[in-house]
């Protein structure tokens, strides 16, 4: 029975009014996902509104009275909410009673069935809000669900890793931005920013704190390793890792590598392992075997010892060529023994020396020119009835009167020996003591005219009994030895009573053969090295490749300059060292110190210490020490000569000296020819 025009229009209006009425008294503000879900249903159901409100109310068509399905359907106008309703209000009667019973449950029961919300079946947690439709229900869901009931969780984090800019963590209905290790969130919630832990000066403690992305790092200088544990930076021994060929030593931060140079090694470029040393500055070593080295035994033995024995009586002639820049020695001897009669040539101040004995009486005779230039002269010595007669070039220089003969009658033979460069007796047995040890070189010799042949094939079997070919002026040091002096460095002054002075000036004029060796040292008894001055190719600390000169107060260096040492010129190197001062100089520039104040003044209390003991001072190289008691252990080869305090070194006077340095004479550079 459809209703009266009036009343439903009227009835309609009233429900639309109260529904946008309801709507509007209950504001709610949906996102944007969830508003475009909730508008395409809504605008179906507010048209149903209307449509409900024209064509029939649900309460007086089917509460009010029964309603069959067809109805019903005028109700709904269509056919899922119909079929979905009509069965329910069946059920409603059969519960409740029917609609003339007036049962309030009766009408509940038939309210609520069109709207297919109640009860919700949307997910509770998920779902913003449900949406009846025509038999149907639409869920609207929060954001982070998904789903028909909104009870599944949509990831986020697929999208585009949810706009976090490091970790995104998914959660039932949500996700969370995170960050790495080392940053932390921004206040956008998503954006992860780099912590810097090096504003914290506890991070590193004594190391540098550098500040990386997400992270940092405490660093150390070279040479150092950090300890995260103690927070400072601990000592690397390199040692331990077998880094240097021969011998290491490592300080803080650092170490150093060192050859046996007495064995002939120097470190390599590469710092770690050895190599030879070898010239850099070729000598003209070219000898004669036709000449006969004087200055072969230090000890100032003789080199050559002949007896001569005759029937009948016999005078003495001798004559050789000689060359020499010695200027004080022995040439030869000839007579007996020391108390009886004999002769002895020399050399003092430059100049022929002839001392002789006759019968117990003894004479000294000097004259002549001063003969010690290096140059090649004839000197001859003649036996007369009653007369010595010296020559140089065929010129007497001394006529000595004598009183007996040379040859010895003994046992029936005449008897006469003949040493040269040495005396066959003791120096202070001579009428005059002289150093018997010459630096000089003989040729063309001939004894008693040409008895002696022996000599010459000995001399040729020996090259260290030859000369070299050419030689200057100057002591060469071959490479293998060193000479040794008994020398004081102190002194009491006595303007200031008892207190005691000292000082070391050096002034070393050098042609070197080598890059590496020691010019000169002080050792002590304890085989400390308390100072030494010597070539060495490369800077210890900066482990850099260079020519230089140090001067080093036991194994640390106070100075060092920059010298061309493989330039086959003469450099001169001057040392001073004295209280609170040490200075190096090459060529007259001063060199560069290697220590602060502080340290060169506790090196030089340490220095001065040593001088008051017993030191020993050694020349082109050192004793049997350690490698590591001096920056430079090895043999000096060149030419040099040597001024200590203000006194010439005479190699000559030297308390040992090794044979094969020549203590007045020096090969000269060799030249290449064009």
């Amino acid at each position: 029975m459809p209703p009266p025009p009036g009343p439903a229009a009227a009835l309609g209006t009233a429900l639309l009014l109260l529904l946008l009425a309801s709507e509007s008294s209950h504001t709610v503000l949906l996102r944007a996902r969830e508003a475009a879900q909730f508008l395409r249903p809504r605008q179906r159901r507010a048209y149903q509104v209307f449509e409900e409100a024209k064509q029939g109310h649900l309460e007086r068509e089917c509460v009010e009275e029964v309603c069959s399905k067809e109805e019903a359907r005028e109700v709904f106008e269509n056919d899922p909410e119909t079929e979905y309703f009509y069965p329910r209000y069946q059920e409603c009667m059969r519960k409740y009673g029917r609609p003339e019973e007036k049962n309030p449950d009766f009408a509940k029961c038939v309210q609520n069935l069109p709207d297919q919300c109640t009860p919700n079946p949307c997910d509770k947690k998920g779902t913003h809000i449900c949406q009846d439709l025509m038999g149907n229900f639409f869920c609207v869901c929060t954001d982070g669900w998904g789903g028909r009931l909104c009870d599944k969780d949509v990831n986020e984090c697929v999208q585009k890793n949810g706009g976090c800019s490091q970790v995104c963590h998914n959660k039932p209905g949500s996700f969370q931005c995170a960050c790495h290790s080392g940053f932390s969130l921004a206040s956008d919630g998503q954006t992860c920013q780099d912590i810097d832990e090096c504003t914290d000066s506890d991070t590193c403690g004594d190391a540098r704190c550098k500040n990386l992305p997400g992270s940092y790092s405490c660093l150390c200088d070279e040479g150092y390793t950090y300890s995260s544990k103690e927070k400072t930076c601990q000592d690397v021994d390199e040692c331990q890792q077998d880094r240097c060929e021969q011998t290491c030593v490592n300080s803080p931060g650092s170490y150093t590598c060192h050859c046996d140079g007495r064995g002939g090694l120097k470190l390599s470029p590469d710092m770690d392992t050895c190599e030879d040393i070898l010239p850099c500055v070729p000598f003209s070593m070219a000898k004669s075997v036709k000449s006969l080295y004087l200055g072969r035994m230090f000890s100032g033995t003789p080199v050559i010892r002949l007896r001569f024995k005759r029937l009948q009586p016999t005078r003495l002639l001798a004559e050789f060529d000689f060359r020499t820049f010695d200027p004080e020695g022995v040439l030869f001897f000839a007579g007996g023994r020391s108390d009886s009669t004999w002769i002895v040539l020399g050399l003092r101040a430059g100049r022929l020396e002839l001392q002789l004995r006759y019968n117990g009486v003894g004479r000294i005779t000097s004259s002549g020119p001063t003969i010690n230039h290096g140059m090649w002269q004839t000197i001859s010595v003649e036996e007369l009835e009653r007369n010595l007669v010296i020559k140089v070039n065929k010129d007497a220089v001394m006529k000595i009167a004598v009183a007996g003969e040379l040859f010895q009658l003994e046992r029936g033979l005449y008897h006469l020996n003949l040493t040269v460069g040495g005396i066959p007796f003791k120096e202070s047995e001579l009428v005059q003591p002289i150093n018997p040890r010459l630096d000089g070189c003989m040729r063309s010799w001939n004894w008693l005219n040409g008895e002696d042949s022996a000599i010459q094939e000995t001399v040729k079997a020996n090259t260290k009994m030859q000369c070299f070919s050419v030689t200057e002026r100057g002591s060469f040091f071959p490479g293998n030895g060193f000479a040794t002096y008994r020398l004081n460095y102190t002194r009491t002054s006595l303007d200031v009573g008892t207190e005691t002075t000292w000082e070391v000036k050096v002034v070393a004029r050098i042609r070197p053969a080598t890059d590496t060796g020691v010019l000169l040292a002080l050792v002590g008894d304890d085989d400390v090295v308390p100072i030494s001055v010597a070539l060495v190719d490369y800077h210890s600390t900066k482990k850099l490749k260079k020519q230089l000169v140090v001067l080093a107060v036991e194994d640390v260096a106070l100075a060092l300059m920059e010298i061309k040492v493989c330039d086959s010129q003469e450099h001169t190197v001057t040392v001073s060292l004295r209280e609170g001062e040490a200075t190096l100089e090459v060529d007259g520039t001063k060199g560069q110190s290697e220590v602060s104040t502080a340290q060169l003044q506790e090196r030089l209390d340490t220095l001065k210490t040593h001088l008051q003991g017993s030191v020993h001072t050694y020349v082109g190289g050192l004793p049997e020490v350690s490698v590591i008691s001096a920056p430079v252990t090895a043999f000096y080869r060149g030419c040099m000569t040597l001024e200590v305090n203000g006194k010439i070194l005479d190699l000559d006077t030297a308390s040992y000296k090794h044979s094969d340095i020549t203590s007045h004479s020096c090969p000269p550079v060799e030249h290449a020819t064009p």
